[in-house]
């Protein structure tokens, strides 16, 4: 590290150690590159990633001139002209072209975009490692959503190609309202239908043509109180039921006489009491119930399961405790009934050093059915690497564990060598093949390929609703729980109904029930689970960037963001409440945004930028990360999955998403890790396929499955975006981001604020002043407007910080030819009048729509600042 920066510094040629383009390439890793390689360093290197802008490299795919009739956008400037104005248009600071290496080999993988002549994106093109391409084509509407994207695919040279055709309709609100597809030459089929309330909130959707009517429920804050719940008497047509109790108790109060001081209570402070669910997997299904015992620092204590028939059989339960760094001490766990009693399946104690798990023992008392793998007595000491990763795990039968230089786990070698297993990631961190014992799976752009000695026995498609099954040539759709958890999959049964594949219950910390319920054999063997991550042949669960133990209820690697989370144990998991909140990628829980969330009416958060954030009532609280960590390439913040399709491609270059939904305190974790998807990748970008695919191939960079919040809910949803559509952040647009309203005001630095109001509805304010008292009433709007204009002229000139916010969210105050301060808003901004007296607002033009929610929350009774105090 000395050394590199000492060349560095005594650099004698190409000072600023800069980088161009060049038409004769040099070759590194196995490509050509078509750059001048004059930038330090230009020898000793491994060549990661290319990135080409302003025109298409050499070697990449022919341009087309036309995609589904519209013109494409070139390097050359052309003259468009459009309703009487001419510009000249070209792909002058665009992304074109990206090249990704794989970490453990010199296969690379390559995606280029195409443009149309607004600057859109509306087709990519890339190969993979093995040969293989994806093709994408979108229409998109005036607005710039996605009216249909076509995707053409082919897993390698040799394989038949697929072709996907995602057909979108929108209601008035340009909500999300029908989502078809069509693989190959199938029938279409209707993935989704979404009913709205007033709120914006889905309150029913319609799955696979109807062949599910799922409805949902919330309370007055919003909270998702329940999918199907009028339905757990009896599931009839609906195959699932759950609901959510957060102040109420209906089970018993002390399942587990084991523990009299662990009590069932009702929680006031938005903390989940019960969960109930019933399925119609078999006739007369049970409901089940899970009741939750706290501790005072909000840490799950106990999740005793009952059985409607029998709520003290101490059945399918954990009960834990914690040290004082907030690492689980000990771990009881009890498994199905042996001869009327509940058999005890772990009995552990956990010893540390410092927070590195050093042994596990187990005290015996039961058999160890399919939780931890200890008989009895003391386990193996556990070993790691200076970075704080799990190198050896003997009582599993972990000899090593090697990482790779993101610290992702890249082979597991164990005393049978037939369970041993490899990784293979692209430099960004994104998941390409896994190999286990012969058998090999490959993650394509969001298609799945499995197979055995060569032979192809898993392909498989994700959509928002659940996957394709190629090899069956059927829809598998899923229910999901409030943390994501797939619950149940089922299909279309040649009669017409439904047949459940799978029903999937878990352990609060992640474990699967066993003992009933084995499931159809047809299913592929599909392993998303808990969260929806995907279940490892080493019992883990992979996030992204760390594995999880459920058995044990702790990662197996450090939080990369542990410096901002204090608070708890770089290795606990979700800040050891797993019932309320999840981690989306390995490295933060959503518990930030909740609390954000649990804010009284008109309170105003400030991004400290520091991983703080400081309210109007002078309250700070910890970002978890989130203020530090925007313009790391592990940043990304992805909460609950979204319904995303991208309308045309670039993936982590240009983010170009037809309505995306989004109610519910979630929503704020998809605005933040859109915003750092954007800020990171167009300064280091790599494009990749559609956001919807990345849910195999990148966990870490966008989660999934692909849901709307109907499928997924959320037990915190106190932001009410009402259903702000997000579409086509272009490259020159990256910044108005805050047109999703909180999503990015949070995300924000000084000046970003997020403004809650009474109606529980956000919207985003750049910046706010308040008016002299002679400029109200009688002063006409654009008087009000040029003094808002120099209130903030000189607010920049005398923070620094604040302009370079300013003009970070591309913000220019309007001027006149010879300078002077004009009185109107600025280009894609609005000066509000808010209903306070002199009180105006800078905000996003897309907010400031009539109709909107944010228009509604901006506009109480219909009526601005300016007809209350203005006139």
């Amino acid at each position: 590290r000395v050394s590199i920066q000492t060349a560095l510094n005594t650099i004698s040629t190409n000072v600023l150690n800069n980088e161009s383009s060049s038409t004769t390439p040099f070759t590194q890793n196995g490509i050509e590159v078509y750059y001048t390689k004059n930038a330090f360093p230009t020898g000793n290197m491994t060549l990661l990633g290319v990135n080409y802008y302003d025109q298409y490299p050499a070697r990449s795919p022919a341009q087309p001139v036309q995609i589904q009739n519209q013109t494409t956008l070139g390097g050359a400037p052309v003259t468009i002209t459009s309703n009487g104005w001419s510009s000249v248009r070209s792909i002058k600071t665009y992304p074109t072209g990206s090249y990704v290496k794989n970490i453990e080999n010199d296969s690379w993988t390559s995606s280029f975009i195409w443009y149309d002549t607004l600057g859109r994106v509306i087709g990519t093109y890339g190969k993979n490692p093995l040969g293989g391409f994806t093709k994408t084509e979108s229409i998109l509407d005036f607005s710039g959503k996605a009216l249909e994207t076509y995707t053409y695919h082919s897993r390698n040279t040799s394989s038949a190609e697929v072709t996907v055709k995602d057909r979108y309709v929108y209601s008035p609100q340009h909500y999300l309202s029908k989502h078809y597809q069509q693989i190959n030459a199938n029938p279409e089929e209707l993935l989704s239908e979404y009913t709205y309330n007033d709120l914006g909130q889905i309150t029913n959707k319609r799955v696979g043509s109807s062949l599910q009517s799922i409805d949902y429920t919330y309370n007055i804050r919003g909270w998702l109180t329940g999918i199907n719940p009028n339905d757990l008497s009896g599931v009839n047509n609906k195959l699932f039921a759950y609901k959510l109790k957060y102040n109420t108790v209906e089970g018993a109060e002390n399942p587990n006489n084991s523990y009299t001081n662990l009590k069932v209570k009702p929680r006031y402070n938005g903390g989940i009491a019960e969960v109930d669910w019933k399925t119609a997997y078999g006739a007369n299904e049970p409901l089940r119930r899970y009741g939750y015992v706290y501790d005072g620092a909000n840490r799950l204590r106990a999740g005793f399961f009952q059985i409607a028939t029998n709520p003290y059989s101490k059945e399918y339960s954990e009960v834990m405790d914690y040290d004082l760094n907030g690492n689980i001490n000990t771990l009881n766990r009890t498994g199905a009934s042996v001869s009327g009693t509940a058999e005890v399946m772990d009995d552990l104690t956990y010893t540390y050093n410092g927070n590195r798990l050093s042994y596990i023992k187990e005290s015996g008392r039961g058999n160890a059915l399919s939780g931890y793998p200890l008989g009895a007595g003391q386990g193996q000491t556990i070993g790691y690497d200076g970075n704080g990763n799990m190198i050896s795990h003997l009582d599993k039968g972990v000899t090593k564990i090697a990482y790779n230089y993101l610290d992702l786990a890249s082979s597991f070698t164990l005393t049978d060598a037939s369970k041993n297993s490899s990784y293979i990631y692209m430099a960004d961190g994104s998941k390409v093949q896994t190999s286990n014992n012969g058998k090999i799976t490959d993650y394509l752009d969001g298609f799945q390929y499995e197979s055995t000695t060569g032979t192809l026995t898993t392909k498989i498609l994700a959509n928002e609703e659940g996957y394709f099954d190629f090899i069956n040539n059927r829809y598998v759709y899923q229910y999901v729980d409030h943390l994501g958890n797939i619950r149940l999959s089922y299909t279309k049964n040649p009669n017409g109904g439904t047949t459940i594949l799978e029903e999937n219950n878990y352990y609060p910390l992640g474990l699967k029930h066993s003992g009933y319920n084995t499931g159809d054999t047809t299913n592929n063997k599909f392993k998303y689970l808990y969260n929806g991550k995907e279940l490892q042949s080493s019992g883990n669960l992979d996030y992204g960037w760390r594995q999880y133990m459920p058995d044990l209820g702790r990662w197996f690697g450090m939080d990369a963001l542990s410096e901002s989370y204090h608070m708890a144990s770089p290795y606990a998991y979700v800040m050891n409440n797993p019932v309320s909140f999840f981690d989306p990628n390995g490295m933060l829980s959503q518990s930030f945004m909740d609390e954000l969330g649990a804010s009284v009416s008109g309170t105003t958060w400030t991004n400290n930028n520091n991983g703080t954030f400081t309210n109007n009532w002078g309250d700070t609280m910890t970002g978890g990360g989130i203020g530090v960590n925007f313009n790391s390439s592990k940043g990304h913040y992805w909460g609950r999955s979204v319904s995303l399709s991208n309308d045309g491609g670039g993936g982590e270059a240009v983010i170009n998403i037809p309505a995306v939904n989004i109610t519910g305190s979630l929503a704020i974790d998809f605005g933040l890790q859109m915003r750092n998807h954007i800020n990171d990748y167009m300064s280091g970008w790599n494009a990749q396929s559609d956001l919807a695919w990345k849910k195999w191939s990148c966990p870490q960079c966008f989660d999934g499955p692909v849901n709307y919040i109907g499928s997924a809910g959320d037990p915190a949803g106190v932001f009410d975006i009402g259903g702000q559509v997000i579409s086509t952040w272009k490259p020159e647009n990256r910044y108005l981001a805050m047109g999703a309203g909180i999503l990015a005001a949070v995300a924000l630095r000084k000046p970003g604020l997020a403004t809650k109001e009474a109606t529980g509805t956000y919207y985003s304010v750049a910046f706010e002043m308040k008016l002299a008292e002679g400029s109200y009433p009688g002063v006409y709007r654009g008087g009000h407007f040029r003094e808002a204009n120099k209130a903030l002229e000189a607010m920049m000139k005398t923070d620094a910080k604040f302009a370079a916010s300013i003009d970070e969210l591309g913000i220019v105050i309007p001027k006149s030819p010879t300078g002077s301060i004009l009185g109107k808003s600025p280009k894609n901004w609005v000066w509000h009048h808010h209903v306070d007296d002199g009180i105006m607002q800078l905000v996003p033009k897309p907010q400031h729509t009539v109709g909107s929610s944010f228009w509604k929350t901006m506009h109480p009774g219909n009526k601005g600042g300016f007809s209350i105090w203005g006139k």
